[in-house]
């Protein structure tokens, strides 16, 4: 489900019953910059994790899937986990944004714990196009259209011959009469 907030959306929250731990993916279109050292755009990474209602400790520079990104630790109360913890990591492609936060009950930094940031280390990025077909698709489509045509051909005969007996039918009854 989408939630639309001042700055993006949030494409995916998942959460956890049992452990209350949590994934949260965050897209934002037209970024002001994509550069993750410009300090206009930490800020507004910031203020969309303020408008999902966090509040940031520190943040790091790393390469994450050899990509720059930027770590973000963060904190928010919940009325039913109580205190939580965040680990968001910002990667850009072009100008688009994608904030992608694991969060569970707790007060100390697991931006370390293997267990805890499982989800965001399964995350992969696609930087190139789809494949588009290629010209190996053309002879299966040849056959389609020969066995498309083959196929109206034959119902086209039997359609003949079916109005060829029941006119020779006709015919016959005719004569007999």
């Amino acid at each position: 489900m989408r939630q639309q907030l001042p700055l993006g959306e949030v494409v995916l929250n998942a959460a956890s019953m049992t452990t209350s731990r949590g994934i949260l993916l965050t897209y934002v279109k037209e970024m002001p910059s994509g550069d993750l050292k410009n300090p206009v755009l930490v800020k507004r990474i910031t203020e969309v994790l303020e408008s999902q209602g966090w509040s940031t400790d520190s943040s790091s520079q790393l390469t994450w899937n050899d990509r720059p990104c930027i770590q973000f630790i963060a904190q928010r109360r919940d009325a039913l986990a109580g205190k939580q913890l965040g680990v968001a990591r910002a990667v850009m492609r072009g100008r688009s944004l994608y904030l992608i936060t694991a969060y569970g009950k707790g007060e100390a930094n697991r931006s370390d714990d293997p267990e805890f940031m499982r989800v965001v280390e399964t995350f992969r990025f696609v930087d190139q196009a789809l494949p588009s077909p290629t010209d190996s698709a053309k002879p299966a489509g040849i056959f389609f259209k020969i066995a498309m045509f083959g196929t109206a051909g034959a119902a086209a005969m039997l359609i003949i011959a079916y109005v060829a007996m029941l006119n020779l039918s006709l015919r016959a009854t005719k004569e007999r009469s």
